[in-house]
């Protein structure tokens, strides 16, 4: 079975702010998977990164970038909100 998609992108139009929503019935199972894009960044600079993950510094802002929803992707939301209630509301 094909997963239905649901492609979200920022506000500020960069495609490398977006959410992409696939969801579908796997072995009887619904299932939602959000996939986000992840910032690249120099080499040196993920190694940094990557050195105070491996020694548990954590930011108090915890890591995050933005997204800004546009308005009309609020029908985008309702279709995954409608999806989840009509496979999970017993």
């Amino acid at each position: 079975m094909e997963k239905e998609k649901e492609i979200i992108i920022c506000e500020c139009n960069s495609t490398e702010h977006q959410m992409i929503f696939m969801y579908s019935e796997e072995d009887g199972y619904p299932m939602i998977f959000i996939h986000t894009h992840l910032n690249k960044r120099p080499f040196l600079e993920r190694i940094k990164i990557g050195l105070k993950y491996i020694f548990g510094h954590q930011s108090r802002f915890g890591a995050f970038d933005e997204f800004i929803v546009n308005p009309e992707d609020k029908y985008k939301f309702e279709k995954i909100v409608k999806y989840l209630d009509e496979k999970f509301d017993n």
